[in-house]
């Protein structure tokens, strides 16, 4: 039994190591070996049948690699980086990032000249100079930097830097600045031969500046973090844990911006280069790409790629791509695109691309392209493309094209497709009409009815000279139209009325349910009529009530439900213009 166990053993550690060893190969294409055939084929032609057989894929842009020229090549085997020496002369510098190889302009060349190397107890002392390959005039501000203990520095004005690094066997130091092809130098001393796993790799998102663009950025990102995030481009690696007082004073140092953390604690701010788990922040959290899972600040957020999970702060979250999960602020969130999930703020939300979510701003909502949700707001929602969801707010919504339900004061629509409840509901193929009527009540009416075929407001106001008794009416209802042809429809309308007699104290209302049959005359102009429900309800006796009440009491029909409640049928009829 023992001598089986010891044999499953032996096959695992097989097994592991070459799961180690297909992926060290699978980040390490630039080694591999093709064997290629191509007659005047243009460059880009051949970097695509490059990347079919390393299966990867080069990225590049056309404004800056000139791959318009023709090449041919016959080779049996010669490496991938190799070849693309001779299709390039040393003018592109090479960066591997999962299943891609980044292409970027080099014209220039740089040397690393190391003046003193000591290496007592595994901690290496170095200083040197970086010098123009071909001036020999020295660099200022080129990064040399470690990429496994991410240990780095810039050269001062005279190209000379100091660096002390801990490491256990071979220390590689890599040189970089923009416009420059990368070098790196080895250090040797004792080896322990063991396989380890890559922290890093390249990314094209890491090169992204718009964090260090946002005022925090300027304000707190340091002219030697930005001059790194030149020099290093898309280099990125991935530690458990970060620290920081401020920007540039933390664990990290230079690199904290090339860094993705699990876990990072900012005591007052932190720069990170993204999280992967947690951060939280005591005044800020700045991060160059994504952030996912937690993030929590006393004051502000800003992510320059994409966001998920739950993102707080006190007063402002800034993700200047996508957001997906629960987004809340003491003050306003910003998401520049796609927003899935939940944002709440106190003041107002803004999102730049489709939203799919439930918003919640004590002031405004606005959505720069298509919304789907629940929008909410104290004062007003606005939509600049077409809003499918639920809007509600105290005062107006606005939206290109209203497919959804819309609810305010006021709702405005380019185009109403949907459900709009409102005072008034404006939009160029919607109702905007004029009614002038009379109903049993009173005598004189004069309406104004929005909104659309689907649903429709009307709010209008009344007055009765008759028997003697003046008094007035005001009120609002809504309705469906039943679309016959051109020319013939039916309404179902509900409404309530207040009427009011010698003062504004009285409480008389009518509640009314009309079936309306609609004729239209001619493209501005028509008829209706039609018979209704009513029931009438005094709450209270003060001066002008008896008036009204002795109208009431008259009605033919009458429906007798005690003192106050009434009920009887009634009539409607008038004209409707434009």
């Amino acid at each position: 039994m023992e001598k089986r166990l010891n044999i499953l053993f032996y096959i695992f550690l097989v097994l592991a190591g070459c799961l180690l060893i297909t992926d060290a190969l699978a980040q390490d294409n630039l080694n591999r070996v093709v064997a290629l055939n191509v007659k005047q084929k243009k460059i880009a032609d051949v970097l695509t049948v490059i990347g079919e057989k390393g299966k990867f894929y080069f990225s590049y842009s056309n404004d800056v690699i000139k791959t318009d020229s023709v090449v041919s090549v016959t080779t049996s085997g010669q490496t991938i980086r190799n070849l693309l020496n001779e299709f390039f002369h040393g003018k592109v510098d090479y960066k591997e990032a999962q299943g891609y190889i980044i292409l970027r302009p080099t014209p220039y060349r740089l040397s690393l000249v190391p003046d003193s190397a000591i290496n007592p107890a595994n901690v290496y002392y170095i200083s040197g100079h970086v010098l123009d390959d071909n001036t020999g005039a020295p660099l200022e501000n080129a990064s040399v930097y470690d990429k496994g203990t991410l240990a780095s520095t810039l050269t001062d004005a005279g190209g000379y830097f100091k660096l002390k690094v801990k490491a256990d066997g071979v220390l590689t130091l890599t040189v970089s600045k923009e416009m420059y092809k990368d070098t790196s130098i080895n250090f040797l001393s004792n080896v322990n031969v063991s396989i380890k796993p890559r922290n890093y790799y390249y990314s094209e998102g890491a090169t992204s500046t718009k964090t260090e663009r946002s005022w925090l950025g300027r304000m707190f990102v340091s002219s030697g973090q930005k001059i790194q995030n030149l020099n290093l481009g898309g280099f990125v690696s991935k530690v458990p844990v970060q620290t920081s007082f401020l920007p540039g004073l933390g664990s990290h140092g230079l690199m904290s911006g090339q860094v993705i953390n699990n876990f990072s604690l900012n005591l007052l701010g932190g720069y990170n280069g993204g999280v992967d788990g947690v951060e939280l922040g005591g005044l800020f959290n700045l991060n160059k790409q994504d952030v996912q899972y937690m993030q929590a600040a006393g004051l502000f957020n800003v992510v320059g790629g994409n966001s998920e999970g739950v993102q707080l702060a006190g007063i402002n979250n800034n993700d200047l791509k996508s957001m997906k999960g629960l987004q809340a602020a003491g003050v306003f969130n910003m998401v520049k695109d796609t927003l899935t999930g939940v944002q709440i703020a106190g003041i107002f939300n803004h999102a730049g691309g489709y939203v799919n979510a439930f918003q919640a701003a004590g002031i405004y909502n606005y959505d720069k392209k298509d919304s789907k949700g629940f929008m909410i707001a104290g004062l007003a929602n606005v939509t600049g493309g077409t809003s499918k969801g639920v809007q509600v707010a105290g005062i107006i919504n606005k939206a290109h094209v209203i497919k959804g339900f819309s609810f305010a004061m006021v709702n405005v629509a380019d185009t109403l497709d949907g459900y709009a409840i409102g005072l008034v509901n404006i939009s160029k193929n919607g109702y905007a009409k004029i009614l002038v009527y009379s109903d049993e009540i009173t005598t004189a009416n004069l309406a104004f009815k929005t909104g659309n075929a689907k649903l429709y407001s009307v709010i209008s106001g009344g007055v009765n000279f008759t028997d003697q008794h003046t008094f007035y009416s005001y009120g609002f209802g809504v309705g469906h139209d039943f679309i016959f042809n051109d020319r013939y429809s039916l309404s179902a309308e509900g409404s309530t009325h207040i009427l009011l007699a010698k003062g504004w104290k009285n409480q008389n209302q009518v509640n009314r349910l009309s079936a309306l049959f609609n004729f239209k005359a001619g493209s501005k102009f028509g008829f209706f009529a039609g018979p209704s429900f009513n029931v009438y309800t005094n709450y209270s006796d003060h001066a002008g009530d008896s008036d009204i009440r002795q109208i009431i009491k008259n009605k033919p029909g009458l429906i007798d439900w005690g003192n106050r409640t009434k009920g009887w049928i009634g009539w409607t009829a008038g004209i409707s213009l434009l």
